[in-house]
């Protein structure tokens, strides 16, 4: 990383929203690339002023998450993924079609979704993530594949700050667990 781009991503304001579990492995990850302004919770109006980046991590049923409410935040979202055996991350921009974030249990969602595409494509190394959807629909999570999502997160959240490319919906970031 140059000089410039530690400078922007330590300007770079950062929302991080989830499960106690996750902000844990995700702050220190966010800290270690340089970001200083993190705020962590569920607060609409500082969603709605957030200039940069926003990280949702929400793990089983949303019901009344903050999720449904980013449909008018303009703002890319960085969706993580604890998948037990692995992680996963999905970015939606602005122009995206945000309509999957209303999704009664997102990271189901998610895992299906990426499954089926690694399916119809038939793309190697996915296996684990269809071998773990049982996993997943009972709502077990791993502290090893949130550490890898935060990680993951955390380097898509960069390259967002900086304004590097990255995938975004329909594609996906996925790793499996080591």
């Amino acid at each position: 990383m140059t000089d410039e781009e530690r400078y922007i991503i330590k300007e770079s304001r950062v929302m991080v929203i989830g499960t106690p579990h996750f902000t844990r492995y995700v702050l220190p990850e966010l800290e270690r690339i340089g970001f200083r302004d993190i705020q962590t919770g569920c607060d609409l109006v500082a969603l709605a002023e957030l200039s940069h980046v926003n990280i949702i991590a929400e793990y089983g049923g949303n019901g009344e998450s903050c999720l449904k409410h980013l449909k008018e935040i303009k703002t890319p979202v960085i969706c993580p993924f604890d998948f037990v055996r692995g992680a996963g991350a999905m970015v939606i921009m602005p122009h995206d079609d945000r309509e999957l974030l209303a999704q009664p249990d997102l990271r189901l969602w998610a895992a299906e979704y990426i499954s089926g595409y690694c399916a119809f494509w038939n793309m190697g190394g996915c296996d684990w993530l269809g071998e773990a959807l049982p996993e997943i629909k009972a709502g077990v999570i791993n502290e090893s594949a949130q550490r890898l999502a935060a990680h993951i997160c955390a380097r898509i959240a960069a390259n967002i700050a900086v304004g590097r490319e990255v995938k975004h919906f329909p594609r996906f970031y996925l790793a499996e667990s080591e």
